[in-house]
């Protein structure tokens, strides 16, 4: 790099980190570059008048003014903040300058936000975030217009599923290119969990939540029940054992009686494997429950309303999540099953320390009227530090 497009660069790096170009300087802030900045190193005692030269070429190109000591000496540049100079310094530089790019973002955020809720959601908040100049902000989702459009793509072709489709089918069909959506998947994932009210903890969560599975899930029911499959009756409890039912298989299948009083989702499967309760039906989803897994339960609660209705998961901020988002989405009172202050106390060589992101969500929770019935459970859960996976308590 030559020494002017040195010294130029430096003054818009300046230019770039300062308030002035965001707008929100208060009073008027000069960007300067002094001689004894690094970059005049090589120049300081130079006689060969380059440095001279450059000056002049800066000044005569209206992009710095030059001062001058009383005996002449150079002392440093002051960029010019007139909207015009720093334009064509951009252009001079071949730099993007990211008052156009925070305005070609702002114009796909708009054309976007009749997507999805989650993608209008998205779109509104960075706009907000563009209007304050806070592009670096914007920038932890998307790195550019065309990002959007892809991501929001995808997101809206993810929300308007039915039912479950397998990763590499969907990507096919949205991108002809397998590569693209993986290469997304982390953007994708943040976007979804920062802009839904659902609860997740694990990446793949977020995206199978969305019914874009790797591999067809099952769901897994054992307890006092008879199903129906494709004109075959199984009664559950003469089976003896779990029955793994695909989401097509739940779409298929007809509840023929109820002999029990209570269900219980469990959300771990080695809890369901050891979970024996009398007089029950007892689910493990299989992750993180979908659509037609949640019409399972739902083909259960109308063929017999008077069950009570547990769920049984970690003391953690993702088990009360999961347990909220299956009340909100089912419209069942869910009851917590073994998941409050005694179990803590019980298992307290079992628990494991909160991280920073666990005490953050669950500091949200204690003023969210949606876990109320959490609110002592979490109180104890940050006076103690501690969370309880479900598998310690077995």
């Amino acid at each position: 790099m030559n020494l002017e497009n040195e010294i130029l660069n430096s003054l818009l790096n300046s230019y770039e980190k300062s308030m002035v170009s965001k707008g929100l300087n208060k009073v008027r802030k000069d960007i300067k570059l002094d001689i004894t900045n690094d970059i005049f190193e090589t120049y300081r005692n130079d006689t060969s008048g380059t440095l001279d030269i450059v000056i002049e070429r800066i000044k005569r190109d209206g992009f710095a003014n030059a001062i001058f000591t009383r005996d002449g000496q150079f002392q440093c540049l002051v960029l010019n903040l007139e909207k015009d100079s720093i334009s064509n310094l951009y252009k001079k530089l071949g730099r993007i300058d990211p008052n156009d790019l925070i305005n070609d973002f702002i114009v796909e955020f708009e054309n976007q936000k009749n997507g999805s809720d989650i993608i209008k959601s998205f779109s509104i908040k960075m706009i907000e975030l563009l209007n304050d100049k806070k592009l670096s902000s914007v920038h932890h989702y998307v790195q550019s217009p065309d990002e959007i459009k892809v991501i929001c793509k995808a997101i809206n072709a993810m929300s308007d599923l039915e039912n479950d489709v397998q990763e590499r089918i969907f990507c096919a069909k949205l991108f002809s290119d397998s590569k693209r959506f993986n290469e997304l998947r982390g953007k994708i994932s943040k976007i979804i969990r920062d802009f839904s009210n659902d609860p997740y903890d694990e990446e793949e969560d977020v995206i199978a939540s969305m019914g874009v599975i790797k591999n067809t899930a099952y769901a897994f029911v054992k307890g006092n029940m008879s199903l129906k499959i494709n004109d075959e009756t199984i009664d559950l409890r003469k089976y003896g054992e779990p029955l793994a039912l695909s989401d097509s298989a739940i779409k298929n299948l007809e509840v023929i009686s109820i002999n029990a009083n209570k269900l219980f989702t469990v959300e771990n499967l080695t809890s369901f494997d050891v979970f024996n309760e009398k007089d029950s039906i007892v689910l493990y989803l299989g992750g993180f429950h979908n659509r037609v897994k949640r019409n399972l339960i739902e083909k259960i609660y109308k063929k017999s309303p008077s069950l009570t209705f547990y769920h049984y998961g970690d003391i953690d901020a993702g088990g009360f999540y999961i347990l909220n988002h299956l009340r909100n989405k089912t419209h069942i009172n869910f009851v917590p099953y073994k998941m409050g202050i005694e179990e803590l106390i019980k298992y307290r060589n079992n628990c494991k320390k909160l991280t920073q992101n666990d005490r953050k969500r669950l500091i949200a929770m204690l003023d969210n009227p949606d876990f109320s019935d959490f609110k002592d459970t979490i109180q104890y859960m940050l006076n103690e530090n501690i969370k309880l996976e479900q598998e310690a308590e077995n």
